[in-house]
């Protein structure tokens, strides 16, 4: 599991971020239901019978149905949750909550959803499902994985650069980078990178299903050798190359990939995150370099992936249902992992009122599926391998060999634990939330909730031989251990008995960074402009990104998180003791929304953008010790003083 200052750290930025048609092995199918890639092994599921096709149907009344509603989850590299992260379906956002969860409904009429995930710090991502139509009640499920993006690279955007991270180099000319306007860079820019090497990196991270639109044709299953976010900044602003410039990337090929060889060429694919799809742009060379290596060019930055289209291909159909009641589940996708191969299934179809979908693989290929759905926790008896063999079939045609068939039988099985939270001083803490994270076999997972006024929370958990119990509030955080005998798993609900008791876990204070800053409102004296420092005027730091919003029952606390809160002294100046994290942005609040002016008087930093977001060093420090990180001077208009 992830370290404790690890999970702390990933919490501090979770909490300040708070403020087609059913599928079938046939022509009906998902128009392109996601691939990987496979080798040989021993199957562990027995591939089930062809159903009887005389068989009648049962009886009973009809079943009124509608349109799935989409659940959706987001979650870090850890498991954490991200709460505030922006879905956007059909232009409006949506923002997750303290689970990282949200749920959208889908269009009159719509045959597929399209969604676009973006969370301050992560690369962006899309996830597409069909809406499928069952009965009242069930949901449409999908889990989204953002990748963090790296730490950022500075460079001077009016010279050439060259930039380098994990293997992969950005050859820049100068002058090249442009702003949301169209005007020319000057002066310090940064980089950022998210990378997925397939030989070693988790593919459950990509944007979106590998799925490439061509020049011309219908599209193609992809096999990817390296994909990366690539973005360039200047205060907060994302940049683009300018019009007519290209920059040269470098990719390197992994000695997983065998077949290529220097003078090949290997399509070169941009992520639409609107589409959710891979749109062909141009080919790479492999060249020499440090081993082989795809030499491309890029004429602008977003997610870039160098893959192949995949060759034949076998296909099965999966069949989801309950495993204590055998009813087919609705709106469950299915993930796989190659066994043999570096490939990765990623849920795009989705089950049908029948429990039904289809997946590609590579022909003679081994993977291993799961089935992922909002209501159940995991499959009941793990992941099943499939093996692939020579005869190729495909879910999106009825020629060549038939579909192999498969039942995955998911458990919603649950138990709870409960305890309290308190603080050093041993009283109970009240609204502060709490999580347990575990490992299942799709990977880290968590729960949230909340304590309450008592200081008492509870868990609901699947069997799980370990939770980590991590809580962040204000400037403390806990972390406890919790094993259990999972041959002694009681399922429970949070409010009744049988719950298992993890005892009390306490908040500690920890180590401290801190900042410093002045507030000045500027007024002219004769033809030059003099700063006032503003005395007593409240300053609210906030971890992330927060509005600044005003209004007669906006108070400081709706805005966000915050971490920090002092008032300026005689001088304007204002240091405050922080949390000590890494990696993380916070937002910055001086003053107090007027009854005119409103958040104009809110004050503004002297950055060209006006922001007021900054990159927090984790630097251990302290007001009394000196050493605190200098966030400059920050101004407010002279007319919120005036009478």
């Amino acid at each position: 599991m992830m370290s404790p200052l690890s999970k702390r750290l990933s919490l501090m930025m979770l909490v300040g971020a708070l403020a087609g048609g059913p599928v079938a092995c046939s022509d009906t199918a998902d128009e392109h239901p996601n691939t990987e890639v496979p080798d040989a092994g021993e199957p562990d599921a027995e591939l089930d019978a062809d159903p009887d096709p005389d068989a009648e149907p049962d009886g009973g009344d009809p079943v009124e149905t509608r349109a799935l509603p989409l659940s959706l989850k987001v979650q870090d590299e850890a498991g954490m949750p991200i709460a505030g992260a922006s879905v956007i379906y059909q232009g409006q956002a949506h923002l997750t909550d303290l689970g990282g969860q949200v749920l959208i409904e889908p269009a009159a009429g719509a045959e597929t959803m399209i969604v676009q995930i973006e969370a301050e710090g992560y690369a962006p991502s899309s996830a597409e499902r069909p809406v499928v139509e069952a009965a009242e009640g069930q949901q449409m499920s999908a889990l989204v994985r953002l990748l963090a993006l790296g730490e950022a690279q500075s460079f001077d955007a009016e010279a050439p650069a060259t930039l380098e991270v994990r293997g992969v180099r950005i050859n820049l000319p100068a002058n090249a980078l442009v702003d949301g306007e169209g005007n020319p860079v000057v002066g310090q820019a940064e980089m950022t990178f998210a990378g997925i090497e397939p030989s070693s990196d988790d593919l459950r991270f990509m944007p979106g299903p590998l799925i490439g639109v061509p020049t011309e044709g219908d599209p193609v299953d992809l096999l990817s050798v390296y994909m990366a976010d690539i973005t360039f900044w200047q205060d907060g602003e994302k940049l683009q190359l300018a019009e007519g410039v290209e920059a040269d990337l470098e990719f390197p090929i992994s000695e997983a990939f065998s077949g290529y060889a220097v003078g090949d060429t290997i399509p070169f694919w941009s992520f639409d995150l609107q589409q959710a799809r891979w749109v062909y742009e141009s080919e790479c060379e492999v060249i020499a370099g440090d081993g082989l290596v795809a030499s491309c060019q890029a004429g602008h930055f977003s997610w870039w992936n160098v893959d192949k289209p995949l060759g034949t291909r076998n296909c099965v159909e999966v069949t989801v249902v309950d495993a204590e009641s055998g009813e087919p589940i609705p709106g469950a996708t299915i993930e796989g992992e190659g066994q043999s191969y570096l490939g990765q299934v990623a849920p795009f179809g989705a089950t049908d009122e029948m429990g039904v979908t289809c997946v590609d693989f590579m022909r003679e290929g081994t993977i291993e599926l799961s089935a992922l759905h909002s209501f159940y926790y995991q499959s009941a008896d793990g992941p099943l391998t499939v093996v692939g063999n020579e005869t190729a079939a495909s879910c999106q045609s009825e020629e060549g060999g038939e579909c192999l068939q498969i039942t995955i039988e998911m458990s919603n099985a649950r138990g709870c634990l409960s305890g309290t939270l308190l603080n050093e001083d041993a009283e109970p803490v009240a609204g502060a939330p709490v999580y347990g994270l575990y490992e299942m076999m799709t990977g880290p997972a968590s729960a949230v909730t909340e304590s309450g006024d008592d200081g008492t929370y509870c868990l609901a958990l699947p069997p799980v031989d370990e939770v980590e119990l991590v809580s962040v509030h204000e400037d403390a955080a806990a972390q406890a251990v919790i094993s259990f005998d999972p041959d002694a798993f009681t399922e429970a609900a949070c409010g009744s008995e049988g719950c298992e008791d993890a005892g009390d876990l306490v908040l500690e204070s920890g180590a401290t960074t801190c900042v410093e800053g002045i507030l000045n409102s500027y007024t002219t004296q004769g033809n030059e402009y003099v700063g006032v420092p503003r005395a007593d005027q409240p300053v609210y730091i906030y971890l992330g990104d927060v509005e600044l919003t005003c209004g007669p029952d906006v108070n400081p606390e709706d805005r966000g998180q915050i971490v920090a809160q002092g008032i300026t002294d005689a001088d304007g100046g204002f240091a405050l003791d922080l949390p000590l994290m890494t990696d993380v942005q916070v937002t910055v609040v001086i003053g107090e929304c007027h009854e005119q002016f409103g958040r104009e008087c809110l004050a503004f930093s002297n950055q060209p953008s006006g922001s007021v977001i900054f990159d927090i060093e984790g630097i251990e420090a302290s007001v009394e010790d000196g050493g605190c990180q200098q966030l400059g001077e920050f101004n407010t208009p002279p007319m919120c003083y005036q009478d």
